[in-house]
């Protein structure tokens, strides 16, 4: 039996399993807490809660993360600088935004020229680069160096340039054009340059990862979930950050249909801070057909086609008036609170014996979220919360109180952006205690939680959880659909859901329950089935999947569905060119082959064209499998598109794709 482990470290959780890479049987499961600001020990966590002999007979370990998304989203990525080679200040004041270079003092300029043909007419000065390298790169930890047609030349400017940055500076120099064979140069500057934010976070989490598997005396060898749903070795992602920024919903998609082996689905996944959906077609993940967009950044990473919206069980329930909100912030549940700090319960109590109700959420709580607080920059008040706060939480009214606020004026942001606190408060997990479907924390502490929120928006508490659980399936169900028109229709991929398309939608799901009448009978329906995945989406997926009259599934091992994806994909590879015809009169015609990194050739026969095309693909994409990890034999597709204008064909565009499943004989380098 080849063994192997799956580790998911999500925004709340790090789940993992143990599976039988050749039955794909899941032997053990385990889920702990991510620990944000000492990731080593969620992971030891996850894995303590594996068979321990099991784990030492794995031979490969597959991981996925979701670290690269949040850094981007949340603008957190580590700061990264970038030097353009050949494109001037105009170039990007016009486009730049486009694709997320919005800051100039990201980016420093070095002159040159270059044809679109690669030719080198005039190198830069790579004196003046020698001489300012340390002062334009003092103060990152990353740098990217792009040219704007490097993909032509091999990069051979690039690469000169990289060379001296890392000579003069000692920081990591990543080459666009190694990167990305595309060649829209500001798509692949933008590219380059998250890449480089996202190397530091990368190897933090990699090395982590390596760290806690020597600590149990584990050998299995490191893989690393793209964003594409397929692996890549430890050495190529630490070089090739950016991929995984969709690594998280990947991992999800393939556990959802490894577990279930639907031929087409939609994979919904509800973890503590989001609901992630993807789609399934012949068992495998719909990809997107440009490169992904996370954030304001658009990338040439080729990845999952999904979509993710802040709802989870940590979302944050509180209300405005008389009307109920969930999210979008992330809050620690008082339930789980509860349990490290028993104590919060009893001052909740007096909290709300004192106050009943109020338009403030004065049942929330404050904790101390790193232990480096004082590393932080912070006014004296603030310092002064956050020294009281070693000692243990505070009520809203205590934190108010210690600083002789108002409790109106009491404003946390600044201390709650950098992670210094953490705000604890009503959550679905706690929604969930309360009706009795999860009870691993503290059931008295949310039901005095609900009670007081029910009181505020004068409901009963049972109304107030019908509520909250009526309100993530219909969030659930508009996802799902939304996500099936844009799926369906390129209008709604570029524009989204107008109001009058939402308003249809919403007029399903508040008739799902009555029988058809009246002259239209409207709605979204789907064969597909709905896979759900993820600790609490057993309890909401049920109805989305009624109302769009699609099946439902809730697998086995759900919980960790994403752990089990990060261990069964394949390593593939794809690379794409182009055979243009041009006609040279009206009975003969030239052929040009088009290859990112290749020079271009001319062919008198279409025949020749396509076969020279297809062998250049076929070396390409084995090599990037390689690079990637590959070993053993290949298996190499190909796919090919006919472009035709009034029944002429204008270009034939052809993709080769090579795949195999991993191997534990796959070997990778040190990444400390």
């Amino acid at each position: 039996m080849r063994i192997g482990i799956g580790i998911d470290t999500g925004g709340t959780s790090t789940d993992a399993v143990l599976i039988d890479l050749d039955t794909r049987a899941i032997l053990d499961t385990s889920k702990a807490l991510t620990t944000h600001y000492d990731l080593m020990a969620g992971i030891l966590n996850a894995l303590d809660g594996l068979n321990p002999e099991l784990c030492r007979k794995a031979e490969l370990a597959g991981l996925s993360t979701t670290l690269a998304t949040n850094a981007c989203v949340e603008s957190k990525a580590r700061k990264s600088r970038l030097l353009l080679l050949g494109i001037d200040h105009q170039g990007i004041a016009r486009n730049g935004a486009r694709f997320g270079l919005n800051d100039p003092d990201d980016i420093r300029y070095l002159p040159c020229r270059t044809t679109i043909r690669g030719e080198v007419l005039e190198e830069p000065d790579w004196s003046v680069l020698r001489q300012h390298a340390r002062e334009w790169f003092s103060d990152v930890e990353a740098v990217a160096v792009c040219e704007i047609f490097a993909v032509r030349n091999e990069g051979v400017v690039e690469k000169k340039a990289a060379q001296i940055i890392e000579e003069e500076t000692g920081l990591p120099a990543v080459v666009s054009s190694t990167l990305f064979g595309d060649l829209s140069s500001l798509e692949r500057a933008a590219s380059a340059l998250l890449n480089a934010g996202l190397i530091p976070i990368t190897r933090d989490f990699l090395n982590a990862a390596k760290q806690a598997f020597r600590a149990r005396g584990i050998s299995a060898e490191l893989m690393v979930v793209r964003s594409d749903s397929s692996l890549m070795s430890c050495p190529f992602a630490m070089n090739h950050a950016v991929e995984t920024l969709l690594s998280g919903p990947a991992a999800s998609a393939l556990g959802g249909s490894t577990l279930v082996g639907a031929d087409q689905a939609i994979i919904v996944d509800m973890g503590g801070t989001t609901t992630d959906i993807a789609l399934i077609d012949n068992r495998l993940p719909i990809l997107c057909e440009d490169g992904i967009r996370v954030g304001d950044w658009k990338t040439l990473v080729h990845g999952l086609f999904s979509t993710s919206f802040a709802l989870g069980g940590d979302s944050v329930i509180r209300w405005r008036f008389d009307a109920l909100t969930i999210g979008p912030e992330r809050v620690i549940p008082l339930c789980r609170l509860a349990v490290q700090y028993p104590e919060i319960v009893q001052t909740l109590r007096d909290q709300i014996r004192a106050t009943p109700t109020h338009s403030l959420p004065m049942h929330e709580f404050l904790t101390l979220g790193r232990t480096d607080w004082e590393t932080i920059p912070m006014t004296p008040e603030e310092e002064r919360l956050c020294r009281a706060l070693t000692r243990g939480p505070l009520s809203i009214q205590q934190a108010a109180n210690l600083l002789h606020l108002d409790k109106y004026l009491l404003d946390t942001s600044a201390l709650e952006q950098s992670g210094a606190i953490v705000r604890a408060g009503l959550t679905p997990t706690d929604v969930m205690h309360v009706r009795g479907d999860f009870t691993a924390y503290d059931t008295e502490c949310a039901r005095l939680a609900v009670s007081f929120a029910a009181a505020s928006l004068d409901l009963q508490p049972e109304t107030l959880c019908r509520r909250v659980y009526t309100e993530i399936e219909c969030r659930i169900f508009l996802g799902v659909s939304q996500m099936l028109l844009e799926h369906t229709h390129p209008y709604f991929r570029k524009n989204g859901l107008d109001e009058g398309i939402k308003a249809v939608l919403e007029l399903q799901w508040n008739e799902r329950h009555k029988e058809p009448s009246g002259l239209l009978h409207l709605g979204c329906s789907t064969p597909a089935t709905l896979i759900g995945i993820g600790g609490p989406i057993h309890l909401f997926l049920k109805a989305a999947a009624d109302a769009l009259h699609a099946p439902c599934v809730i697998p086995a091992h759900a919980s960790t569905a994403n752990a089990v994806g990060a261990v069964t994909g394949q390593i593939t590879a794809t690379v794409s060119g182009e055979v243009r015809v041009h006609a040279r009169s009206a009975e003969t015609s030239e052929f040009q082959v088009i290859i990112p990194g290749l020079e271009t050739r001319w062919f008198a026969q279409a025949e020749d064209a396509v076969a020279y095309c297809k062998s250049c693909l076929r070396t390409q994409a084995e090599q990037n499998v390689r690079a990637q990890g590959a070993v053993g034999e290949l298996r190499v597709t190909f796919h090919t598109t006919d472009n035709c204008y009034d029944g002429t064909k204008l270009s034939t565009h052809l993709s080769a794709t090579a795949s195999t499943y991993v191997h534990p004989e796959a070997k990778e380098d040190n990444a400390d």
